[in-house]
């Protein structure tokens, strides 16, 4: 597929014919085939981008334990239908309706968590769970310093999502592991 680009009215600022809609097919690596979206207004300079797979793949659960500097080193693929869990802080981070695709490593993961949050912090009005969410970017901290050690689930029913890296347990989601990760994305995006 060569890029293709369409003009039409932006529905941010009204103007008309000012938003591109540009489309391309790219082969990535770890990714496969996808489709490359680019949504730009040269107006009111809204931007969106996001990339979307071609091909679905076998449903899968990677596990890290993270234990070192070279753990955080290590390889994260994570799909838009991509859910992180560390279960040793009871944190998850399930796929909502915006939801992007991104490749780091397992600290770029972590600051993304760390990231949130803090945003999720500045919303909060109760003490006690301010001191919750301390407590945790300090945890996050600890891991990034290698003084703590978690394991790094990353479960994908679609397949897009990776850990790549000697020590990653890979295996195969059940239909009912699917499911509950199907419930899971559509309670999150209500």
């Amino acid at each position: 597929m060569e890029k293709q680009c369409n003009v039409m009215d932006c529905p941010i600022c009204g103007k008309e014919d000012s938003l591109k809609l540009i489309t391309q097919e790219l082969e990535i690596p770890y990714f496969g085939k996808v489709i490359e979206t680019t949504i730009l207004c040269e107006a009111c300079k809204y931007k969106k981008s996001d990339i979307f797979p071609v091909d679905v793949k076998e449903p899968k659960r990677y596990t890290l334990t993270v234990e070192d500097e070279y753990d955080l080193n290590k390889r994260v693929i994570r799909g838009s239908s991509g859910h992180i869990s560390i279960p040793e802080f009871g944190f998850e981070v399930s796929p909502g309706p915006a939801s992007e695709a991104y490749v780091s490593n397992v600290e770029g993961v972590l600051t993304r968590m760390e990231d949130a949050i803090k945003t999720l912090k500045s919303w909060v009005e109760n003490e006690d769970e301010r001191k919750k969410a301390d407590e945790l970017i300090e945890k996050l901290e600890e891991v990034k310093l290698g003084k703590e050690k978690i394991t790094l689930i990353l479960e994908d029913p679609l397949g897009h999502s990776a850990i790549i890296g000697d020590g990653v347990k890979e295996e195969l989601l059940t239909q009912d592991e699917i499911a509950l990760l199907s419930d899971n994305t559509i309670i999150m995006d209500k």
